[in-house]
């Protein structure tokens, strides 16, 4: 039997070491969780940055210096990335059958809806317009967010061939410092409540 470089691959895990397992930001669902909730939702921020980072580095012509694709922008204004991050995702991991069945769209339009509104929502408890409400729903929109995130890295991870984001698994220094921050905001959130 003769090797085909050209053929298809068949495999359905990516090897450990492999490009693609680099193409996007791999991180657990149990990490992406706590620090999501830990920094009151600025990890989201993080989050959409290192999924463009990735993706730029990982592409053929990054090497080159051909990519222009910046990840800052695209986290800050991410309402306006979601369908192409998801878009991308879903080409990459087109392979695997979860993936390929993903709602992509559907879930990128539902995560710019639940961003828009909790952005609105920030706003008015930033001027106190409808205070307390407005400041508790604000904290709630946290929860949908994550499962909206973390249904998108479930599709990341199966296409990076690490369905479980076993390789981000634990927590470096530089999270305990952002958990730890995190911390103090929640306390500030707290003590704001209380007063």
């Amino acid at each position: 039997m003769t090797h085909n470089p050209y053929a298809a691959t068949t495999a359905v895990d990516t090897p450990a070491g492999d490009p693609a397992a680099t193409m996007f930001y791999v991180v657990s669902r149990r990490k992406a969780a706590i620090l999501f909730l830990g920094t009151v939702g600025y990890y989201g921020f993080y989050w959409f940055y290192k999924q463009w980072d990735c993706y730029r580095d990982g592409q053929p012509y990054a090497s080159k210096g051909g990519s222009s694709i910046w990840p800052v922008p695209r986290a800050l204004f991410s309402v306006f990335f979601f369908h192409a991050l998801f878009r991308a995702v879903r080409e990459h991991g087109r392979e695997h059958a979860a993936v390929a069945a993903w709602r992509h769209n559907l879930h990128a339009s539902v995560m710019v809806v639940l961003t828009l509104v909790s952005s609105a929502l920030d706003r008015a408890a930033n001027k106190s317009i409808g205070s307390p409400t407005t400041d508790v729903l604000s904290l709630l929109m946290l929860v949908p967010l994550l499962f909206g995130m973390l249904r998108a890295q479930d599709a990341i991870n199966l296409a990076c061939g690490d369905p479980r984001g076993d390789s981000n698994d634990r927590f470096t220094a530089a999270n305990h410092v952002w958990l730890a921050i995190g911390g103090l905001l929640w306390g500030l959130i707290l003590v704001g409540f209380r007063g």
